[in-house]
């Protein structure tokens, strides 16, 4: 017999641990890096924290195109943990993108939009995570998961820093 604690098995308890919390520690090890170590004031070191956390969190999606390119065996609840971060991790970095708008006192129209195409990429991802019925839920995915989507927050975000 196994031993259980508040009704799960300690394997299971493990297991929820490492997938909600190890991407929370990872967010607040990062933060306390950048935060503390930048030379700069805190709503560029803030921004700083939020590329880190994006690129971060979005490496599954490469991950995920390449195991369905190389037909990967055996990787689905590996794949299952790495949701789960890109989940956490992006929600912080939205948050923390949130901050550094907060914090800097430039603005423009480009970052508006690209405050509000994170938002909504981040908010469709977070409503993923509910049980809907079928077409509800294929409407809000395919709503997330738009690259177009992406691909114009980049570019409204590259263009309102001044880098292109």
């Amino acid at each position: 017999m196994t031993q259980r604690i508040f009704g799960k098995s300690i394997t299971e308890l493990l297991n929820f641990c490492i997938r909600w919390f190890v991407p929370l520690f990872i967010c607040a090890f990062l933060a306390i890096l950048v935060l503390f170590y930048s030379d700069y004031n805190l709503a560029t070191g803030s921004g700083n924290l939020c590329i880190i956390l994006f690129l971060l969190a979005n490496t599954y999606i490469p991950a995920k195109h390449l195991r369905f390119v190389y037909n990967f065996k055996n990787v689905e609840e590996t794949f299952q943990t790495l949701l789960v971060y890109h989940c956490i991790i992006n929600i912080a970095a939205f948050t923390t993108a949130c901050v550094h708008a907060y914090l800097t006192n430039w603005v423009n129209i480009w970052l508006e939009i690209t405050l509000v195409l994170m938002g909504w990429l981040t908010f469709g991802g977070f409503l993923l995570k509910f049980n809907y019925n079928a077409t509800i839920k294929k409407w809000i995915y395919f709503l997330h998961s738009q690259q177009i989507v992406f691909y114009v927050m980049l570019f409204s975000l590259l263009k309102g820093h001044y880098v292109i």
